[in-house]
């Protein structure tokens, strides 16, 4: 069992294990009884005491946490341009496009590939027939 409490000493908030007889401050190193120690929270699972004591100390999450965040929730289509455009291997470019593509809308057209692509989109689709990354469904419309 673990407990958020408060050092005698330090006035920290903490997490002390309830199971040992006494605990030691990592802050002043001041040592007290677990028994005589304030508790605030309590719970068997040490996650759900750090997560209250760092609800209690207004601690916010490091800018990488908050990166893969704002990933996740990110519109499909701009995470698939971006990641075309900061590709330099042409193969892996035309797969990020045709795959990204078909994901969003299905089937393509050389329009859609043209918004990305730009000047170089007629010549993007007839390399990724070539190599069989695309295949075209009807005139004129293609699918990963």
């Amino acid at each position: 069992m673990y407990a958020l409490t408060r050092c005698g000493v330090c006035r920290r908030p903490r997490i002390a294990d309830l199971s040992s007889k006494e605990s030691a401050c990592p802050y002043c190193g001041c040592v007290q009884k677990t028994q005589d120690l304030p508790r605030y929270f309590q719970s068997s699972d040490q996650n759900a005491v750090r997560e209250a004591l760092s609800q209690a100390t207004g601690f916010v999450p490091p800018d990488e946490v908050r990166k893969k965040e704002r990933v996740a929730a990110a519109d499909p289509y701009s995470t698939m341009v971006y990641r075309y455009e900061h590709c330099s291997d042409l193969d892996e470019k035309m797969q990020i496009l045709a795959e990204g593509l078909t994901a969003i809308k299905g089937t393509f057209t050389l329009d859609d590939v043209r918004e990305i692509a730009g000047e170089r989109a007629e010549k993007m689709v007839a390399a990724m027939l070539d190599r069989c990354i695309i295949s075209e469904v009807r005139i004129g419309v293609y699918r990963a």
